[in-house]
């Protein structure tokens, strides 16, 4: 049986989860790894380094395995703050490629 510290985690996981769903990420690890596709090319991802939340862009060239170029957005800082940072950068990177 779950003790009351880790339901309280599974709860705060699905609503981190439920949290960047809202804002179009997709969840590739629950509670860790969140990502939003601006281009087949490029994605926003938003990652925890250490206790606090980073969010960047990385672009790959087509047929390559490692990104050629990396932005960083915002870097430490609370969930809350990377994923406003990197949904206002995505709505920003879409609206300026007439993509909205």
């Amino acid at each position: 049986m779950p003790t009351a510290d880790e339901l309280i985690y599974e709860a705060e996981i699905e609503q981190m989860d439920k949290r960047a769903r809202a804002a179009g990420f997709l969840t590739l690890c629950p509670g860790e790894v969140y990502t939003c596709e601006l281009h087949r090319t490029t994605h926003v991802f938003i990652m925890p380094v250490g206790e606090k939340w980073s969010s960047w862009r990385e672009t790959w060239k087509e047929g390559k395995l490692h990104s050629n170029a990396q932005k960083m957005i915002v870097e430490n800082v609370s969930f809350e703050i990377a994923l406003l940072k990197a949904k206002s950068y995505a709505q920003f990177i879409t609206k300026k490629r007439g993509m909205s």
